[in-house]
């Protein structure tokens, strides 16, 4: 129980609530909504808003000094629903978004 409350007092729960409501929820929301096309889900939602997200917590990490493993957070979260719910190739964005959250987590390193 101990290394329970010491993992919750850890957890970056800012960033975990964020990587799933932007991951998870928005991802099925607009999966399922019947007026959003495929086009534009891939245009809006999978390129522009998870993509500035991915930025948004690789800059996140790096000034709360997180570790460097947070940035798989948002494109696990983001896979497993896909790979579930979406088109097959939709699971590439998981590796576009992990590679934005590392250049924006590391370009903040050389500074």
């Amino acid at each position: 129980m101990n290394f329970m409350k010491k993992a919750w007092e850890h957890l970056d729960k800012p960033l975990w609530l964020a990587s799933i409501l932007i991951g998870i929820v928005l991802t099925l929301v607009v999966d399922k909504l019947p007026f959003v096309t495929r086009v534009a889900m891939v245009e809006i939602v999978l390129i522009l808003i998870n993509g500035i997200f991915s930025i948004w917590s690789g800059y996140w990490i790096y000034k709360h000094q997180r570790k460097w493993g947070e940035l798989f957070i948002f494109p696990i979260l983001y896979l497993i629903t896909a790979y579930f719910f979406m088109p097959q190739y939709t699971y590439y964005f998981a590796l576009a978004y992990l590679a934005l959250a590392y250049l924006s987590w590391a370009m903040r390193q050389q500074k």
